[in-house]
């Protein structure tokens, strides 16, 4: 079995809707499976066995009819597109009226001793096994899946006085099927983790800038559009911010590539830690950055780029060459209700080569 890969803080949210989404897909077949096979089960059950008398039949017939509403209820919420999260407990509730439902039939024959059970035997261990493969959190979901019914069997077994089979050796199948099932349900819950973390990490690889960790042009290019449809819809405004560092060509002459990549990762991390929490960053090429400001005024847009050119110019950058003297040019825009994002950004722009044209190190707002 290979090893258990933990889920980060960060993803818990998105993994928790991955497993809502699986439940939706595991309930949906497991109650085709059920409505499909238990009418089956039940012909062979009838040709296999004659009933000697109708309360038999009757207690056949109300062992199996909990499983039949349930997979009945989940197909029909199914079917309403219900996003909501009863999935998950209706599904876990599925499986055990199932396990439940060959439990009770185990105990019903118990003390028959006959070939019967024998067949509800091989009945119960295939129904624990199958019931794995449909579990959300797997050994998590057993243990109470497989714990309530298989617990009130052995109560029976124990405090019933029923004697034991002549020949018990098929009673060794009930718990190779819970050992078997719990590593099936192991095996499958690690592998929807691999495969979310998997998923998140190229998503979060096509969106992110490999170097510096921050999100790259495409990314922000999807919060612009989105931060300029909400000050559309609410009249608010947001501001961009355009800021290039100074001279980066010469540290990069003069010291190499290598260095100047740990520059452009230092600088990051400057950002994350000056920013405040709904201020966004980006790479957006180079040694150009773009800061998206939502709810801003021109007066605190441009106090978040002073803080941000104070926080690059001191102290100096700690790289293999020494201490490096860093510094950053910013033009800053606030959009306006009529303007496209591609105008807000050149007008930051031609802010930014004002701040460059005026000396560098320092921070300019556009005009008109």
């Amino acid at each position: 079995m290979s090893k258990h890969v933990p889920i980060p803080p960060e993803w818990q949210a998105d993994f928790l809707l991955k497993q809502f989404s699986l439940s939706h897909r595991l309930g949906y077949s497991l109650s085709g499976v059920v409505l499909v096979f238990l009418p089956i089960f039940t012909i062979l059950d009838a040709t296999l066995v004659s009933y000697a008398d109708g309360e038999l039949i009757w207690k056949h017939i109300l062992f199996r009819l909990p499983a039949v509403i349930l997979a009945i209820t989940f197909l029909l919420l199914h079917h309403k597109k219900d996003p909501g999260f009863w999935a998950y407990p209706l599904l876990l509730t599925l499986n055990l009226s199932i396990v439940g439902m060959m439990a009770a039939m185990f105990v019903l024959h118990y003390s028959e001793q006959g070939g019967h059970l024998l067949y509800i035997t091989q009945g119960l261990t295939l129904v624990i096994i199958t019931v794995a493969t449909a579990t959300v959190y797997g050994a998590r979901d057993l243990a109470l899946i497989y714990g309530l019914p298989l617990t009130a069997v052995i109560a029976f077994i124990v405090f019933s006085g029923s004697p034991f089979p002549d020949n018990p050796i098929h009673l060794a199948f009930i718990p190779a099927a819970i050992g078997i099932g719990v590593v099936i349900a192991t095996m499958l819950y690690q592998e929807h983790q691999r495969t979310f973390i998997a998923s998140q990490q190229l998503e979060h690889s096509a969106l992110a800038d490999a170097l510096t960790g921050l999100p790259n042009r495409r990314s922000m290019q999807t919060d612009l559009q989105a931060e300029w449809s909400r000050a559309k819809r609410d009249e608010q405004c947001f501001a961009v911010l355009m800021a290039d560092l100074d001279r980066f060509k010469a540290v990069n002459d003069q010291h190499g590539h290598e260095v100047g990549d740990e520059v452009l990762t230092i600088l990051a991390t400057r950002f994350t830690n000056t920013l405040r929490g709904g201020d966004r960053v980006a790479r957006w090429g180079g040694e150009e950055f773009l800061l998206l400001i939502p709810n801003a005024t021109e007066e605190s847009a441009m106090a978040v780029a002073e803080k941000v050119r104070r926080a690059v110019a001191e102290p100096p950058f700690a790289t293999s060459a020494g201490n490096l003297a860093v510094t950053l040019s910013l033009g800053v825009a606030l959009h306006r209700q009529t303007e496209s994002i591609d105008e807000v950004i050149s007008r930051a722009d031609k802010a930014l080569y004002r701040a460059k044209q005026e000396g560098r190190n320092r921070a300019v707002l556009a005009g008109d």
